[in-house]
């Protein structure tokens, strides 16, 4: 509603001085109305961005959840990509050339603990982080510096040739019917829980 664009005469009747008045306050109401109704549909938005915008644990062009073994070949090109990179600036950054072997790539448990810290990095930097975030990467940064340095005891690359390092200690093969047979043993020594609900599902048996 537009407001009043007339002056009201100084003999005006009550009623049409009422009438001004009430058409003054409809005026102000209408515009706090309009200026709440923005303001809704403003956080509206705001909310709706941020759910379309949760941080993510990597770069939009990496694949996740991040799983190795469910990558096909297009996908894991591109995880390599990143995490190459991102491991080239880390051991630049943080000086890791004395701790980490530059033949990572060919050990598999390297592969994946580099690769929990590249997706931890990227969480910890995202823009929705708190504050704190990059200090708690750094501090389980210091603790998985350590078993950068244990895996390098193990494979012995740290002078820079690989090693193909193999234990000659294997499983043997049926451990697997082993196994299942001393979970079977156990299970059958167990209660069984009393009064369960109808229908309720039976646990799984190993197999």
């Amino acid at each position: 509603m537009d407001a009043l664009d007339f002056q009201l005469p100084d003999d005006a009747p009550p009623d049409m001085v009422a009438l001004a008045q009430l058409a003054d306050s409809l005026q102000r109401l209408t515009t706090a109305v309009d200026t709440l109704h923005q303001q809704h549909l403003d956080l509206q938005d705001a909310l709706t961005g941020q759910q379309n915008s949760s941080p993510r644990k990597a770069p939009a062009s990496v694949p996740w959840p991040l799983r190795w073994n469910e990558l096909d070949r297009d996908a894991a090109a591109l995880v390599w990509a990143w995490l190459i990179d991102w491991v080239d600036a880390a051991v630049e950054r943080y000086q890791l050339a004395e701790e980490l072997p530059a033949c990572w790539y060919r050990h598999g448990p390297l592969i994946e603990e580099l690769t929990a810290l590249a997706a931890a990095w990227h969480l910890a930097y995202d823009d929705t982080a708190p504050a704190d975030a990059p200090l708690l990467w750094h501090e389980r940064f210091a603790r998985a510096r350590t078993r950068l340095r244990d895996w390098d005891d193990y494979t012995r690359c740290r002078n820079g040739n690989h090693i193909d390092r193999h234990l000659d200690l294997n499983w043997p093969s049926d451990w697997h019917n082993t196994a299942v047979e001393a979970a079977n043993t156990d299970l059958a020594g167990r209660s069984i829980a009393a009064d369960a609900p109808a229908g309720e599902p039976q646990r799984r048996q190993p197999s």
